[in-house]
C-alpha cells in the first residue's frame, strides 16, 4: 500500500486493539494462536474490529487482499522484531541481566509500534472497502482466517482459544 498521508496511530482499531487485547483470556488465547498457527494477530484483530465495531465481516477475498497489503511490513518489521525480543528472553551470559532486559523491552516497544502502524495501515484500508448492503456473519472469527497455509485442519488443542476470542469479540459488539 502507498502512503502518501501519514497514518493516525491513535485510530479506532487501535483503541479496539488495546481493549480487547487487555480482556481476560485473550492475549493468551491470541499467543497461542500465533505459536500453534502462524497466525497473525494483528489481522486477526483487524478482522474482529470490522465485525464488531464497524458491523461488516470480510469474505474471503477481502481477507487476503488485507494480508497481502500487510505481508511486507509484517515479514520485514514486525517478525524480526519479535524473533529478537524472543531471542533476548532467556538469561545470557554475555550481557548483564539488567542491561539484557533494558534492550529487550526497548525491542518489545518497537515491535509495539511496528504492529500499531500495521494496524493504522490496516485501519486506512478498512476506510476503502464498500460497504453498502453489507451483512455481519454470526461467528466473528472467519473460516479463512483459521485455514492454515499447509491445508491441515486447525489443531483441536486451538478450539478455546478460538472460543474465548470469539467470544470477546461478540461481548464487544456494537
Amino acid at each position: 500500500m502507498e502512503q502518501t498521508v501519514a497514518l493516525d496511530l491513535e485510530n479506532p482499531a487501535w483503541a479496539f486493539a488495546l481493549d480487547f487485547y487487555g480482556r481476560p483470556g485473550v492475549a493468551e488465547a491470541c499467543l497461542t494462536l500465533q505459536d500453534r498457527l502462524d497466525a497473525d494477530i494483528v489481522e486477526l484483530v483487524i478482522v474482529l474490529y470490522a465485525w464488531s465495531m464497524l458491523g461488516m465481516s470480510l469474505c474471503e477475498a477481502e481477507g487476503a487482499e488485507l494480508r497481502a497489503e500487510m505481508q511486507g511490513w509484517r515479514e520485514m518489521t514486525v517478525l524480526p522484531l519479535r524473533h529478537i525480543r524472543r531471542a533476548l528472553k532467556p538469561p545470557r551470559s554475555d550481557m548483564p541481566p539488567k542491561t539484557k532486559e533494558i534492550l529487550r523491552d526497548r525491542v518489545k516497544q518497537a515491535e509495539l509500534l511496528a504492529e500499531q502502524i500495521q494496524i493504522a495501515w490496516a485501519e486506512d484500508w478498512l476506510g476503502h472497502v464498500d460497504r453498502a448492503g453489507r451483512s455481519t456473519d454470526l461467528h466473528p472469527v472467519p473460516a479463512w482466517f483459521l485455514e492454515p497455509p499447509n491445508g491441515e485442519p486447525v489443531p483441536e488443542s486451538c478450539n478455546r482459544e478460538i472460543a474465548v476470542i470469539a467470544q470477546t469479540a461478540i461481548d464487544m459488539k456494537q
